[in-house]
């Protein structure tokens, strides 16, 4: 029961408190309503008016005090005025529960979303992205669904509570019975509740790991298509999810039995206090009517935190591995200083520079400048360590010794947010979206206009076909630019980094998955993009040494200058 108060109060305390005030309100009411039944019972019975219960004296004090009768039409209008203000504040409480959960699963996602985009490159790179997927997907939704369920479980413990008072003044005896019981009834489905958290355990894990499965095969499903290996997929798809099925029955199953095994267990024991009422406690007729109505609502009340609470911890597990989850990432947040931004272009120097992964020496003492306004190319084989030079420039990565300065200024002293605001950076695969040309290049951002898009396009070499095509600008490009050829993928792709005028611009292979005649008119329309900016071209490729101001290999860790004429063979 701790889970319960935990998730539905970490989000504050203050609407959560609201909530309970309301429907413990609706609860109270409720009780009115029941309590009037007890002269009802007696009037109808033919006791005229009685008065032989504690709740007849406390109705008739009541009927009073606001200068009403005590006839069977004005009991009948108590009943339905308590049934309207119970369902009034039942409906109130329930809209503010609706609306704390539909924020708290929004609220989640946007956190999870900004932890990301501030968290540390290295540790980024590092996760899986089934990892996110889940935590933005099933995670949020199953812990909106036990935010609900914990809210849900506390308002009903509360209205079992003020039942179980009106219990003590029907009379003690029954109170006791009522104890009892609730209290079979939860021990009863105790091995259910046990049964219900693992299956939850299992259903996160599960998911997750078919979740892991999804991504990466169906990232290299053309590849493992081609050589006919694609069923090794749906081999692994079919463990996963067989595991996930074994899951999810077992948390039917206990869902199932706890309904099932609640209604017999509640009629035998009511048979069971109603003989034992009758026949040893001498109890009449009016009180056990009323009584077995008070009961009934009170094992509802039960039922209702039971079942909440069952939904709780088959959703637990969700609820605290997003908190965690979010815990990890904001821990490993980007620390970005507001430090110096020298006038740009500037030089950009790379003096005894290392640099290791865990386990792994990438660069040793290594010195490079890139010339400001002029295209420096750096060469070498898959792996030696040419990208972790980009990404030190971006600041993506420090490194371990040695000093990386742009201007006079060392980048640990930059205003990091605005020097990345000075780049673009264009990879070997970008990533286009199924939209139109305009949103692909300005990221929906509201504050590029189209003209300026337009003059990115131009800057790119882009705009000859984009002028072209149906709708131009608003010409939607296909899921990941499936509508475009590859050198015009990749031509959006440095419109994009160019529409904001950046003043270092970076392409990591760039070209190497196009033929060399695209390539070969890229490289030349980065090379007329120099003067106002610098750039430094990543690759394995002869063309970009061709175009190249300054050439440097890195080979083994060593970084060393290479003349044009040797590298040709790079």
């Amino acid at each position: 029961m701790r889970d319960v108060f935990r998730i539905f109060f970490s989000t504050g305390w203050r609407q959560q408190v609201l909530i309970l005030i309301v429907l413990l309100t609706s609860g109270i009411v409720e009780v009115v309503g029941i309590a009037t039944l007890w002269p009802i019972i007696g009037i109808i019975g033919g006791e005229g008016m009685p008065n032989d219960h504690i709740i007849d004296d406390y109705i008739r004090w009541a009927l009073e005090a606001v200068g009403l009768p005590l006839t069977i039409e004005v009991l009948l209008g108590v009943i339905l005025g308590a049934a309207i203000l119970s369902f009034a504040f039942g409906t109130a409480g329930s809209v503010f529960v609706g609306r704390s959960v539909a924020n708290f699963g929004t609220g989640i996602r946007l956190q999870l979303i900004d932890a990301l985009v501030r968290a540390r490159w290295s540790y980024f790179v590092a996760q899986p992205v089934a990892r996110f997927t889940a935590a933005m997907n099933s995670d949020a939704e199953r812990a909106s669904v036990a935010f609900k369920s914990a809210g849900m479980c506390l308002v009903a413990l509360t209205q079992a509570a003020v039942l179980m008072v009106m219990a003590i003044f029907v009379s003690w005896p029954f109170f006791l019975g009522a104890v009892a019981i609730a209290t079979v009834l939860w021990l009863a489905v105790g091995r259910y509740m046990r049964m219900a958290k693992k299956a939850g355990r299992g259903k996160s894990k599960h998911n997750l790991a078919l979740l892991h499965s999804v991504t990466d095969a169906l990232t290299n499903v053309k590849a493992l298509k081609a050589m006919n290996r694609h069923t090794f997929i749906g081999h692994t798809f079919a463990v996963h999810i067989d595991r996930l099925r074994r899951a999810t029955q077992a948390e039917t199953y206990s869902t199932s039995a706890m309904r099932a095994i609640q209604e017999p267990l509640f009629i035998s024991l009511l048979l069971g206090g109603l003989y034992i009422g009758h026949t040893f406690l001498g109890m009449d007729l009016r009180v056990m009517l009323g009584s077995t109505l008070l009961l009934k609502r009170i094992a509802d009340a039960i039922g209702s935190v039971r079942a909440n609470y069952q939904r709780v911890a088959l959703d637990r597990i969700s609820y605290w591995q997003l908190q965690n989850l979010l815990a990890e990432i904001r821990a490993n947040r980007e620390a970005l200083i507001s430090g110096n931004l020298p006038p740009l272009p500037a030089d950009i120097t790379l003096a005894n520079v290392s640099f290791s992964y865990p386990g792994k020496q990438v660069m040793q003492h290594a010195n490079l400048t890139m010339d400001a306004g002029r295209l420096t190319t750096v060469i070498g084989p898959s792996g030696a360590g040419k990208t972790t030079i980009a990404d030190m420039v971006a600041g993506l990565h420090a490194p371990t010794e040695g000093t990386i300065t742009v201007g006079s200024t060392p980048i640990d002293q930059l205003d990091m947010a605005a020097w990345r605001r000075q780049l673009g950076y264009i990879p070997q695969d970008s990533i286009l979206f199924n939209d139109t040309i305009l949103n692909n290049v300005s990221l929906g951002d509201p504050r590029i206009q189209e003209s300026e898009v337009r003059e990115a396009l131009v800057a790119a070499d882009a705009w000859g076909f984009v002028s072209k095509l149906p709708g131009g600008l608003n010409f939607s490009i296909g899921v990941r630019g499936s509508l475009l050829s590859g050198g015009q993928r990749q031509r959006l792709a440095i419109a994009r980094a160019l529409v904001g005028q950046p003043r270092l611009l970076i392409l990591d292979e760039a070209t190497s998955a196009l033929d060399q005649k695209t390539a070969q008119e890229i490289a030349k329309s980065a090379q007329a993009l120099t003067g106002s900016r610098t750039i430094l071209a990543i690759t394995h490729q002869a063309l970009w040494v061709d175009a190249a101001d300054a050439v440097y290999e890195i080979r083994d860790g060593k970084v060393t200058m290479a003349a044009p004429a040797l590298s040709g063979s790079a």
